[in-house]
């Protein structure tokens, strides 16, 4: 039987690490949008909480939806995300856990380990830890988009004798049907994990997200986290990163407080795409020095 599933997706459920409202679907449109797209499976996975799953079990079922309870859990050594948990696996992550402990958090529930944006610039991805960890790993997300990291993820994968499976990262609702992985299995969660880790999958609509639509994805978490980040540009941004100190000179955060305000004003403003632009070009600039680090691992293999 071919399944289609969508393994990565975020709900309203979910919070993001600098902008509150990591995603825009709400944990019941995710089951009508699936519903809608012929999807057969969905996997939630929200950062560090399963509370949208009991919320949207009973809607699942009664729409022919198979769920997947998941989450998306930050490490101190990047993202790992869990399939098939305990809901409320949240409870253990009182204090900043490592990759490996979030693994065996994982397996202690029962779960399976799915490998997310594996060579993230941002370092949100375990990157060089895959040797350590066993799992399936992501080989295509629709926000890698500068060129490298997908096709790492895959060379790694192959390499190294991983599964691999794709997920969309799903924060706006059009994002649901992006990067579904196919999967020739029976109709229940222990099968179709089963079955992704024997590599009996297929992939579609593997594509990355446009400016355009990153620039959407933006205006969306921005505009509804507005008294959150005015909060963090007269406060101070949490240092996590080494590029997160210029956000925090007195200059930047004039910057950004203008910007903000500005772009407020109408989500057609012009400002969002200078934003956009800017940003773009200072994130390639960052990835070729990633890249390279990156290169240095895969060479190494």
């Amino acid at each position: 039987m071919r399944l289609t599933a969508q393994l990565h997706l975020h709900t309203t459920e979910s919070k993001g690490t600098r902008i509150v409202v990591d995603s825009i679907i709400n944990p019941k449109q995710a089951v009508d949008l699936a519903k809608r797209n012929g999807i057969d499976v969905i996997a939630v996975t929200d950062h560090d909480t399963t509370s949208a799953y009991p919320k949207i079990k009973k809607h699942a079922e009664e729409s022919g939806i198979l769920l997947i309870n998941g989450i998306e859990i930050k490490t101190l050594d990047g993202h790992l995300i869990g399939l098939d948990v305990d809901v409320g696996l949240e409870e253990n992550l009182s204090r900043p856990i490592t990759t490996l402990e979030a693994r065996d958090l994982i397996k202690d529930s029962g779960g399976e380990v799915y490998i997310p944006h594996l060579f993230d610039i941002r370092n949100a991805g375990i990157g060089t830890k895959i040797k350590e960890i066993d799992g399936i790993v992501e080989v295509f997300n629709p926000l890698d988009i500068f060129g490298f990291e997908d096709r790492y993820a895959d060379l790694v994968a192959s390499r190294l004798g991983k599964p691999k499976a794709v997920g969309a990262d799903a924060h706006l609702p059009k994002m649901l049907n992006l990067c579904l992985t196919v999967v020739d299995s029976e109709p229940d969660t222990h099968s179709i994990l089963n079955a992704i880790k024997k590599g009996k999958t297929e992939f579609k609509n593997c594509r990355h997200l446009t400016l355009r639509e990153m620039k959407e994805l933006s205006l969306e978490r921005v505009s509804n986290s507005y008294d959150y980040i005015k909060n963090k540009i007269r406060n101070g941004w949490e240092v996590d990163r080494g590029y997160m100190i210029l956000a925090n000179n007195p200059l930047m955060k004039i910057l950004e407080d203008f910007t903000l305000e500005l772009g407020m004003r109408t989500k057609k403003s012009k400002i969002w795409d200078f934003v956009v632009c800017i940003s773009h070009i200072l994130a390639i600039l960052y990835a070729k020095k990633t890249k390279r680090e990156f290169d240095a691992f895969i060479s190494n293999l």
